[in-house]
This record gives C-alpha cells, structure tokens and sequence, in this order.
C-alpha cells in the first residue's frame, strides 16, 4: 500500500456533510469490507456474522458490550439511546477493543433492515462514528483503513455519496493509508454524483500509476455509458488496453460499453468493438 502525501481539497469536511442532513449517512468494517456488506443482506444473517467476529476477538470488558450491542442489533431492539450509552461504557475501557470486531458491528447497522427501535441503521452507524471521533478514543478504538473503506463503499451502497469525500478527506487528514480500495469506493461515490470526470481525473492524476485496477476503470466506463457518453468510455478502454497487465480490459469493460453503444444507437461500433473482444481472447459471457 501507499502513503499519499497530498491534500484533497474541494472537499467539505466530515462535519459539514453530517450535519447538513436530519439522518446522518454511512458506517465502517472490516478488511473483508466487501464480503462482509454483500452477505448481510439477509438481516437474519446480522447476529451470526458479527457474533462470530465479536466471540473471536476476546472477552474483554469492551468486546462484552460490543455483544450486548450485537444483542439487541439482532432483536431488532437497539434504540440510538442505548446504543450512545453502551457506546459510552466503552471509552474509559484500557483494553484495545478489535478492530474487526467494532467494524462489522458499523457494517452490520449499515445493512440492517428497518425495525421499530431504529428505522435507520446507517444513520446510527455514522452518528457513532462521529461520537467515537469526538471522544477522541483512539487507545480504544481506533478506525483503520478497514474502516474507513467501508464508511466509503456504504456511502456508494446507501445513496448516500456526497458523504464519500469527506471521508476521504479525513483518511488522508489522520495519516491512515489509501490502498486500491479506498480509491475504487470513492470513484463510485464520484460517479454516483454523475461527477465521472472528476473520477476520471482521479484515477489519472491522483492515484499512484501501478495502482488502478479494471474496477477502478470498470467503475467509471460504467458511468460514462449510464450518462450517453459511451465514445468516452470507449476512450478510456483504448487506454486500459495499451497500459496491457492488471489494467487489461476484462469481459465485464466490454460488456458495459457494448450495452451502452447499442443503447446509443451505435450498432456497428458494438459490433466492432464485439469482435474485438474476440480477437483479445476475452471470452463474452452470456450478459454479453
């Protein structure tokens, strides 16, 4: 991973977005972030996945009420109220809670399900991670690039996106490494905006050249094609391709653009840039 040595400015800060709406957005996890928000879709699945995390991070004091959180979290009985009171017992705590652990708790509230004691699990999450920010509790829970990717990538997954950047900010402000990931979840949240030059101009200019990946441009060709602007995306393909390696175009690249041509009417380019797909030994899938 790399250390970023810039400033990104023209963000508002973390205070600013939370307070500019009633319901604060997003949340945090863990370094499966990904695997971790896509399988807690079912809220039956909530208490299982974050008690298997919770029972293997200790029994401390803290991961204890990190428990009873999870309890009443998979009841369906966790009203703010309590959650800010249990959350509170955990600061004065001297043993270090795991980072795992206190992570899927945020992505278990970014994914739960409405209920009759908090009908806004994303909100909950942000508002304790903004509680535990200005606690300034860092011995004991301190958030970790894990977190922070996932706060990102709920932004993206909640609709919440204009909270994604200043998230961003504030990593790059305590000094925690941006990896490929923190960059992929802020290009979609970028792109959610309908910002995709911006994001383009991100993965250009701002992250480091060996790191972009076929997501990292996935993400925006999808955003091109979504927005009538398919030559565009059919541009940064070009260039996927002379850049060869782990920025070589997959099926999915292709796949995205071909739909978008043919939504613009561009049949003979979808045809074109079809056969293409063959020649490069990229085999189509039946979505293609």
């Amino acid at each position: 991973m790399i250390r970023l040595e810039m400033k990104f400015s023209a963000v508002p800060s973390l205070v600013e977005c939370l307070t500019s709406v009633c319901h604060p957005p997003s949340r945090g996890l863990s370094s499966p972030t990904r695997s971790h928000i896509r399988h807690c879709r079912k809220e039956q699945d909530l208490p299982r996945l974050t008690n298997q995390l919770l029972n293997s991070s200790g029994s401390s004091q803290a991961n204890q009420l990190l428990n009873k959180l999870n309890d009443h979290l998979g009841s369906g009985m966790l009203r703010p109220e309590l959650a800010h009171q249990l959350f509170d017992k955990l600061f004065p705590q001297t043993v270090p809670v795991s980072a795992d652990a206190l992570n899927v708790l945020f992505s278990a509230l970014a994914c739960g399900l409405p209920s009759a004691a908090c009908n806004d699990g994303p909100a909950l999450a942000i508002a304790l991670f903004k509680h535990m920010a200005r606690a300034r509790c860092r011995q004991v829970m301190a958030p970790t690039n894990h977190t922070y990717n996932t706060l990102i990538e709920c932004c993206h997954m909640t609709h919440r996106p204009d909270i994604g950047p200043a998230f961003f900010g504030l990593l790059l402000k305590t000094g925690i490494t941006a990896d490929v990931f923190t960059f992929n979840s802020l290009l979609k949240c970028l792109c959610d905006m309908k910002q995709s030059d911006e994001a383009l101009g991100m993965l250009l200019h701002r992250m480091p050249g060996d790191m972009p990946d076929v997501i990292s441009y996935s993400v925006i060709i999808k955003s091109f094609c979504d927005n009538g602007r398919s030559q565009r995306a059919l541009d940064l393909l070009r260039m996927m391709t002379k850049k060869g390696s782990d920025h070589s175009p997959n099926v999915v690249s292709y796949t995205i653009i071909i739909g978008g041509l043919i939504k613009e009417g561009e049949l003979s380019k979808a045809c074109a840039l079809f056969h293409e797909m063959m020649q490069q030994g990229v085999v189509p899938d039946v979505v293609t």
